[in-house]
């Protein structure tokens, strides 16, 4: 799994901020040992001194009585030392090493330190009282109290702290590049992005300063594009509805009037399609929408068509589906899939065959529409998603401008969704729509782009 720009960076403060605390933790450690082995000796010597003033001083019962008080009250113990005694050295060496020095140096040469003698575990003590060697079992838990453990709770602290730094430092480093992905984002949906900050690091400035004129070249030409393409329908539909006039008025026979009819109304539909792709954004508010009844409205002009008989519709719409968005733009997706169908996916019997369904997805809906004619080569599916492509002369036969798909492409990705196109098994071609449910708000298209109006 790929980790974005904002993890990497926060991985690798951290790694350089936990790598940082171990070392100084380590410097801290040796730093702090022999300090502390040395404190600890000076502890050690100051009891082995009392104890042994004691023990000279007293004879007899008084000097049992003394061993007594110090075995129940201090958990000390005193036996004679023996040259067969079996020792085991400090677990610790290196603080073991340093104590002993040190105790050596208060209490005399022959002074040793041991972690284990004949078999019992402690913290011995072999000093020598009136020429006679003699050691001395501590209790352990001298040593632990004296140990320094507040370096671990200050280390989780530190810790904890530099992990947050690191948050906050990437969350920094990365919300220029977070805008702009968000702005390339709305771009490729066909949206004007709001401007970008030109302040900050020189690099960042620049890239926002370029993107910000290049998104402002870019609503400038998609408005022109629109502006001459309404002027362009506006002037070839006007002299169309002459011609379909003087058509109906001339005294050529039918079947004359009805081809000429129909070239006229392939033409204008070529010319609706060029607009709908200058404009393919509904300025419409988002609103909970049933999709089964515009499904209906889409198909019953199919249905009651003129070659209705040779066409069969399979629809799969659950009543009760509903998707967030735009009813207009809903309905130009369905239309163009449709028409798509119906237009080149007649069988080799003259009949057309389409399906289609409608079901929930996680985070949307998810439109299929299939037809069962020849179908496409498989490396020609992506083509057919791009504006004005027609694979074969059997296509252009049938008089399509090859923005259809590209129109439903495009209206996708405004809901963050996606268009596909897959050959069933059995044949024909199966045009698949995701589209995202809007979110509560959605941005002001009237101010982002400029609508062109067009007159017939």
């Amino acid at each position: 799994m790929r980790l974005s720009l904002f993890w990497r960076t926060f991985v690798l403060i951290a790694l350089v901020v936990m790598a940082s605390l171990l070392a100084w933790l380590q410097v801290f450690r040796a730093a702090e040992v022999q300090p502390r082995a040395e404190r600890f000796a000076w502890e050690i010597a100051a009891v082995v001194n009392v104890t042994r003033a004691g023990l000279t001083n007293t004879q007899g019962e008084q000097r049992l009585e003394l061993l007594s008080a110090l075995s129940t009250a201090e958990n000390i113990r005193i036996r004679p030392a023996d040259y067969k005694d079996s020792i085991a050295a400090w677990p610790d060496p290196e603080f073991g090493s340093l104590m002993e020095a040190k105790l050596m140096e208060l209490l005399g040469d022959e002074t040793r330190l041991a972690g284990r003698v004949n078999g019992v575990d402690g913290l011995w003590i072999r000093f020598e009282m009136q020429d006679e060697p003699y050691w001395m079992l501590l209790d352990p838990e001298r040593l632990a109290r004296q140990a320094n453990r507040n370096w671990i709770d200050w280390f989780s602290i530190a810790l904890a702290l530099a992990l947050a730094a690191s948050l906050a430092i990437s969350r920094v480093i990365n919300r220029p590049l977070a805008s702009l992905a968000g702005a390339i984002d709305r771009v490729s949906r066909g949206e004007t992005p709001p401007m970008l900050g030109e302040n900050g690091p020189t690099e960042l400035a620049l890239i926002n300063r370029r993107f910000n004129a290049m998104a402002a070249e870019l609503a400038a030409l998609d408005a022109d594009r629109a502006e001459a393409l309404a002027g362009i329908s506006h002037d070839i539909r006007t002299p169309l509805t002459r011609l379909r006039l003087e058509i109906e008025m001339s005294s050529a026979d039918p079947t004359t009037r009805d081809s000429m009819a129909e070239e006229i109304d392939r033409i204008d539909a070529i010319v609706r399609q060029f607009v709908e792709f200058a404009q393919p954004h509904a300025i419409e508010p988002a609103q909970t929408i049933s999709v089964r009844p515009v499904v209906d409205s889409v198909l019953d002009a199919y249905r009651h068509g003129a070659d209705a008989d040779d066409l069969i519709i399979t629809e799969a719409v659950d009543p009760s589906l509903s998707w967030r968005g735009s009813q207009t733009v809903l309905t130009r997706i369905l239309s163009n899939l449709v028409e798509n169908a119906h237009r080149y996916g007649q069988d080799s019997k003259g009949s057309t065959h389409i399906e289609l369904a409608a079901q929930r997805r996680a985070s949307g809906i998810e439109l299929t529409v299939r037809d069962h004619g020849p179908g496409v080569p498989a490396d020609q599916l992506e083509r057919l998603i791009r504006p004005f492509t027609r694979l074969d002369a059997e296509r252009h036969r049938h008089g399509g401008s090859g923005l259809g798909l590209s129109i439903v492409a495009r209206l996708a990705r405004r809901y963050n969704g996606d268009l596909r196109l897959e050959l069933p098994p059995d044949g024909g071609l199966l045009a698949r729509v995701r589209l995202d449910d809007a979110p509560p708000t959605m941005p002001d298209e009237g101010r982002s782009r400029r609508e062109p109006t067009a007159s017939s």
